[in-house]
């Protein structure tokens, strides 16, 4: 049935098209593996021709020898013209995947929701027992308001968390850029160029 169903489509368009653009305009009546056998089945009786432009395969119905070269010259550039704007979505398309599999390869790396919370546990710990230590010191000094000492203290921690986490993510994705060509392993890579995996407290 989907034989002669792309027949008919192909003889009345009378114009180049490819597998899919021929199940787009049948409105999906028939799968791309039923049309892409009626093709191929149609070839090999002669009533349509294909031409193979890069990955892509363009059909066109065998014209009646009543079409002059003219005719044939303006379907020939047709058919061209058609390929290399089919050519030209697909090589747009892989970008966009490139793009998207850079972007996920760039989230694999950074730190995970579990991971953040356990490091914001991790310094809320070392804040507390700084803290701790130096109620301790005014105690034992016998200073009665360390308040504002306590706040430069709490800032300066706080300004050099940020810049760390700052630098953190700079060097990630720098690593990042440098895996994507290189050879081996993120551990080979920190070995060759001396990186040291250690959390900074």
């Amino acid at each position: 049935m989907a034989l002669e169903e792309v027949y008919q489509f192909m003889k009345t368009q009378n114009r180049p098209y490819s597998v899919g653009d021929i199940v787009s305009n049948l409105k999906n009546q028939f799968g791309k593996s039923a049309v892409q056998k009626a093709c191929d089945q149609l070839v090999n009786k002669e009533k349509l021709f294909e031409k193979a432009y890069g990955k892509q395969k363009i059909y066109c119905i065998v014209q009646d020898s009543k079409y002059d070269p003219d005719e044939l010259m303006r379907i020939d550039k047709e058919l061209q013209a058609h390929a290399n704007e089919v050519e030209s979505k697909c090589q747009e398309m892989e970008k966009k995947i490139k793009s998207q599999e850079a972007l996920l390869s760039s989230l694999k790396s950074t730190m995970t929701l579990e991971e953040a919370q356990q490091e914001k546990a991790r310094l809320e710990e070392s804040v507390n027992a700084l803290t701790h230590k130096l109620d301790d010191l005014m105690a034992s000094a016998g200073t009665e308001d360390l308040t504002k000492l306590k706040r430069k203290a709490q800032s300066a921690l706080n300004e050099y968390s940020s810049e760390y986490n700052k630098r953190r993510r700079l060097c990630t994705e720098i690593i990042e850029c440098i895996l994507e060509n290189f050879p081996g392993t993120k551990n080979e890579l920190f070995e060759d160029i001396g990186i040291e995996t250690k959390i900074v407290k």
